[in-house]
């Protein structure tokens, strides 16, 4: 589980290519970001969906997916790469959004990769 003001960005392909090397990046989130991410997660509908929704990495499709950890436990829900999920459209845009940026960021050395 990862500290509450840290975000973690995962990507990496789904079998060993050289060409596509993985990249994780784990940073400190911005406290505005942090809300905005919190305040678009409705945790009583994202408790209830699936932990697989459409057929994410069908056909090369690739897949994205979504953490939440808690002090409990977590709820991890995987979904097609470049979909939305009903009633969860604002977190995933706000998450793509956080996502390059923070990626953009770890590849100008602003972070280091694990």
């Amino acid at each position: 589980m990862s500290d509450p003001l840290q975000v973690v960005i995962s990507r990496e392909a789904n079998s060993n290519q050289a060409s596509y090397p993985p990249i994780h990046v784990t940073s400190p989130i911005i406290f505005s970001e942090w809300n905005k991410l919190v305040s678009s997660v409705n945790l009583d509908i994202f408790q209830k969906l699936d932990d697989r929704i459409g057929c994410p990495d069908c056909a090369d499709g690739g897949a994205e997916w979504i953490q939440v950890d808690w002090n409990n436990g977590s709820k991890r829900v995987t979904f097609e790469n470049g979909r939305t999920v009903q009633d969860l459209e604002e977190l995933i845009l706000t998450m793509r959004q956080i996502r390059q940026i923070y990626l953009s960021l770890s590849e100008k050395g602003s972070f280091s990769k694990k």
